[in-house]
């Protein structure tokens, strides 16, 4: 007989669930306006680049919809990603440009967030199971 256990989310840990949804959202929508109107080579279509951009980001999406600790994990690899892609974008243009920019902010928020909403989340299961 399995037996789900429910527990409330503390207000923290809900604190770092949105932000890592919001911080997520707005990495996907300044990804998408990068591509599609930020400046970018003529010669690569932008279907191909919202696949190599955009599509890695909808695999994580259930799962960060439904607070699933596993999916925050494995998501905050990803990020690293577009962490250094950010980064390289940003150091290889000859001037300031806000779309690397906001790709590397967005992304260190949401991996910080994720990483902190594991954390309280995993103390949360531990004292439920010892209660």
């Amino acid at each position: 007989m399995s037996q789900k256990r429910h527990y409330r989310l503390i207000p923290k840990a809900v604190f770092f669930r949105y932000l890592a949804l919001s911080s997520y959202f707005g990495l996907l929508l300044s990804l998408l306006t990068w591509i599609i109107i930020g400046e970018h080579a003529d010669n690569f279509p932008t279907y191909a680049l919202i696949i190599i951009a955009i599509f890695p980001l909808l695999f994580p999406l259930r799962g960060l919809l439904h607070g699933k600790p596993y999916t925050h994990a494995w998501y905050s690899f990803l990020l690293l990603f577009y962490f250094l892609h950010g980064v390289g974008e940003l150091y290889s243009s000859d001037s300031f440009n806000l779309y690397p920019f906001l790709e590397i902010l967005f992304s260190t928020i949401s991996f910080i967030s994720s990483i902190t909403y594991i954390r309280v989340n995993a103390k949360m299961s531990n004292k439920s199971q010892k209660s």
